[in-house]
């Protein structure tokens, strides 16, 4: 007994990040379960759903966002959710953490709702195949103007001409992406019953466009 004492104890020593990892893991779910959603709302703006730790008061959800946990927008035409977030990214992905908020701007959607989903990485993975040979089949089928033009398109150094040149393969590009389940924020939509309805060009003027040539995925909820 005294020996598998010692050896148990010498376990734990050597690998003290297990231990945290199981803890924390359990925190986070605990800490997730009894969370709840907030719903801000801003002039001309729409309005925003904050998951907030159980007890967090409404004034301390508005004025600090480092408290949030996630959150998303509902647009001000009141129909169109996006900018899923994690704000603490050990908590997970979004289709971990952001379940709850996406609930409850659906609900207030209503019928006819939609979501436009960023597809950040886009760009690296197209750029990646291309480089690599990584196993990306359409890239094989594109003629050489137009795979040029999508390597423009990748790498951010692409003009209008050579933009409507690689359109077509760079579309087939997003949806081969999102089917392989590579876009984080389109698998929450996904999980919740999203049905992708296009694929927008140049359509992200936010800080992170060049992460996917500016296009965004829009999902259609029934």
């Amino acid at each position: 007994v005294m020996f598998l004492s010692r050896l148990a104890r010498s376990t734990f020593l050597l690998n003290p990040t297990k231990r945290n990892f199981f803890a924390s893991s359990t925190d986070h779910s605990r800490l997730l379960d009894s969370a709840e959603v907030h719903r801000v709302d801003y002039d001309g703006r729409g309005c925003q759903y904050v998951l907030v730790a159980h007890g967090t008061d409404k004034e301390l959800v508005v004025k600090v966002p480092q408290l949030h946990l996630a959150r998303i927008w509902l647009d001000s035409d009141g129909k169109t959710v996006f900018g899923a977030k994690v704000v603490n990214r050990t908590l997970g992905k979004p289709v971990d953490v952001c379940g709850r908020v996406l609930d409850a701007a659906l609900s207030d959607a209503g019928e006819g709702a939609l979501a436009r989903s960023c597809l950040h990485g886009l760009s690296d993975w197209v750029d990646r195949g291309i480089s690599t040979c990584e196993n990306i089949p359409i890239l094989s089928e594109l003629g050489d103007a137009e795979l040029s033009a999508v390597d423009a398109i990748a790498k951010g150094k692409c003009h209008e001409d050579a933009y409507n040149m690689g359109r077509d393969g760079w579309e087939r590009l997003a949806r081969d992406f999102l089917s392989r389940g590579l876009g984080e924020e389109a698998m929450l939509y996904d999980s919740k019953g999203g049905r992708l309805e296009r694929i927008e060009h140049l359509a992200d003027d936010g800080e992170f466009k060049g992460t996917s040539g500016g296009t965004v995925a829009i999902f259609s909820f029934s």
